[in-house]
């Protein structure tokens, strides 16, 4: 649907956002500021209002979808709040990231869960988010963080994320075995095979998070997500199948941020 290809797109820049090693320089006035801000509320307030009817359309209302995107929206207006109490001292820059770090999990929420109808009103709050961060000195292409780093205190959550993505991905891929003319063959069993694979290492990790053994053991899941990257060059599957690894993937190369081990290439 076009919605998915406007929003890849626009993962492929957000993704690419450099804050965390940025010197941020405000180049925007107080009355722009003001202004802005005030227009990113709005901006806000339309994408949630239609993002909630294409919800109930597309039978997330009352589901654990429907919620974390409205935690995510919840904690953006926070951010947003904060960014305007204080941007001109100490905290200006942290106060920016933050405002960032959520408006990528709102892309990151919409890459796995695409929404009809809700294309303009996302283009429109993320070029509000572009000229904020022009003034304050910091361009897409900077860098290659993905929002905030991940601090010890955020590993539990990164952990559980990483579960519930990479379930949502192994039922995506059964549904789309069972339909394709894959199912049960030496593919099938191939793929099941590099998710339980990955699934046991990611489990590890989780177990021995804190031990000096935990950057090999971080390798190791970054090598059995590999082979599945590697299995979807060849067998794409299905959209779904797609969005659900592309999900999984970002919070990977949040981990290899945090374990200092290279990234799925």
């Amino acid at each position: 649907m076009k919605v998915h290809k406007i929003l890849l797109i626009i993962a492929a820049i957000v993704l690419t956002v450099g804050v965390a090693n940025a010197q941020v320089k405000q180049l925007i006035s107080e009355d722009q500021l003001t202004e802005l801000l005030a227009r990113i509320d709005t901006s806000t307030e339309n994408f949630a209002r239609v993002a909630d009817k294409a919800m109930d359309a597309q039978g997330f209302d009352g589901s654990t979808r429907e919620d974390e995107l409205n935690r995510n929206l919840a904690n953006f207006r926070k951010a947003t709040l904060g960014l305007r109490t204080d941007h001109m001292g100490a905290s200006a820059k942290s106060n920016f990231e933050t405002v960032l770090h959520h408006g990528v999990a709102i892309e990151n929420w919409l890459k796995r869960n695409p929404l009809d109808g809700v294309s303009a009103e996302w283009s429109t709050l993320r070029s509000d988010l572009g000229e904020l961060a022009k003034g304050f000195n910091i361009t897409w292409e900077q860098g290659h963080a993905i929002g905030n780093k991940v601090g010890k205190s955020d590993l539990k959550n990164l952990f559980d994320h990483i579960d519930s993505m990479a379930e949502a991905y192994r039922k995506s891929v059964d549904s789309a075995l069972d339909a394709s003319p894959l199912n049960k063959t030496k593919t099938e069993d191939e793929i099941n095979g590099y998710i339980k694979d990955f699934r046991r290492a990611t489990d590890r990790l989780e177990d021995d998070h804190d031990k000096p053994t935990a950057p090999e053991n971080a390798k190791d899941v970054l090598l059995k997500a590999k082979r599945i990257d590697d299995f979807h060059k060849k067998h794409a599957l299905t959209t779904d199948v797609q969005n659900n690894w592309a999900a999984v993937r970002i919070d990977l190369e949040r981990l290899a941020i945090y374990y200092q081990v290279a990234p799925i290439q």
